[in-house]
């Protein structure tokens, strides 16, 4: 079960060239214990010009292993420090782990530049149903040119734990402006009506866009 630990934060005004050598010092930092290091600029939705760093790790385990690892990390220490210190270029605004949900698939391989989040809250009860529509979804968008489409959920997110998201990326913004386009076609419409129902398995919360800053 593949794990996730990200940190959002938001860019002080006018440093986001600051900003993306901050996430690119802190990359080298937590990758000497392993974990696969991403960073995005959400580009659409509620957190529009806020910065994801993620690392995914290939499982829980892993994910102890490296943090007990990097809790005495010296150089890392010094460098918290120093990013929550009133001249960082960012303000760190949260932190949550993930784990990706089994939904009965494996996941197209690939990584793109665009990834797409959408969170829901599940109704009591209604967690295979979510599984299986989830399943489903991956299915659509993936024939639909996405890849690495999958399901997860937030573990100790504050107020967001327990809900789940969406994800898949894309090679673009016209690969991403092709799958918004499938979701009306006939196929499209269908699968939102079964979701979409007066009395939903999972409701939706959010949705996001990034884009991935190579770092």
């Amino acid at each position: 079960m593949r794990v996730f630990y990200t940190t959002t934060s938001k860019v002080r005004d006018g440093q986001m060239e600051g900003a993306i050598a901050v996430a690119g010092e802190a990359a080298k930092l937590v990758s000497r214990n392993g974990g696969d290091v991403r960073f995005f600029l959400a580009g659409a939705g509620e957190e529009v010009n806020s910065m994801v760093f993620s690392v995914e790790y290939e499982s829980p385990e892993a994910l102890g292993r490296a943090f007990d690892a990097l809790g005495d990390d010296a150089d890392l220490q010094a460098f918290m420090t120093r990013v929550n210190g009133p001249k960082s270029p960012t303000v760190i605004t949260a932190q949550s782990m993930g784990m990706e949900l089994p939904i009965g698939r494996t996941p197209k391989p690939g990584k793109g530049s665009v990834l797409e989040a959408h969170t829901g809250r599940v109704n009591p009860g209604r967690i295979e149903e979510v599984i299986s529509q989830s399943a489903e979804v991956c299915e659509f968008v993936e024939a639909n040119g996405a890849v690495n489409a999958r399901l997860l959920q937030l573990t100790y997110a504050g107020l967001a734990s327990g809900m789940t998201v969406l994800t898949w990326e894309l090679e673009n913004m016209q690969a991403h402006a092709r799958a918004a386009a499938a979701w009306f076609s006939e196929a499209g419409l269908a699968l939102q009506a079964k979701m979409m129902t007066a009395d939903p398995a999972n409701v939706p919360v959010s949705s996001a866009l990034y884009n991935e800053i190579p770092l």
